[in-house]
């Protein structure tokens, strides 16, 4: 049976978009914002009949973001995401204790800090993660601009360790 849906129109730039989906059911979805160029985010809830949106929140600021921007995301006993500024990898992750996204360039601890480089041009991009091992663990890669014929990857070991896995 498909679910009604009412769902507002929301800007895409390409194909810069990534979803995730909580245990609850309910969705987070993240967008570069095709007139500002900024990420967003949309709380989408999973009624049983009718799947509402509950707001769309500015989480990266445009200055912070490469227009365009490629957008990944994953789960780590919460929820997080990744994008480049500059073509640098920074994070951006949900602090369910203070209720705030945290990240980016003002941030100086785990990927941000790392210096990781994207190759220019490049909209490969991709996350996934772990929650089995023991601490879990969150993979990003991309082509790298050390390496533009490669994917590299980083591995967060959940303490603000990175290692470029090339």
């Amino acid at each position: 049976m498909a679910l009604v849906s009412d769902l507002s129109t929301v800007p895409i730039l390409c194909t810069s978009m990534g979803a995730v989906q909580l245990a609850d059911g309910n969705t987070r979805l993240y967008y570069q914002d095709s007139t500002t160029g900024a990420i967003n985010g949309v709380v989408v809830s999973n009624g049983s009949t009718t799947r509402h949106s509950q707001g769309v929140s500015l989480l990266v600021p445009q200055d912070e973001v490469r227009k365009p921007t490629p957008v990944a995301v994953s789960l780590i006993a919460g929820w997080s995401s990744s994008n480049f500024d500059d073509n640098i990898f920074s994070e951006y992750h949900w602090n369910e204790t203070i209720g705030l996204v945290q990240g980016g360039t003002s941030w100086v601890t785990c990927i941000t800090n790392g210096g990781f480089v994207g190759a220019t041009g490049s909209d490969m991009l991709y996350t996934m993660a772990n929650n089995a091992t023991s601490p879990p663990t969150l993979r990003v890669g991309c082509v790298s601009a050390s390496s533009p014929v490669t994917i590299s990857e980083t591995v967060y070991l959940r303490t603000c360790t990175y290692r470029d896995c090339s």
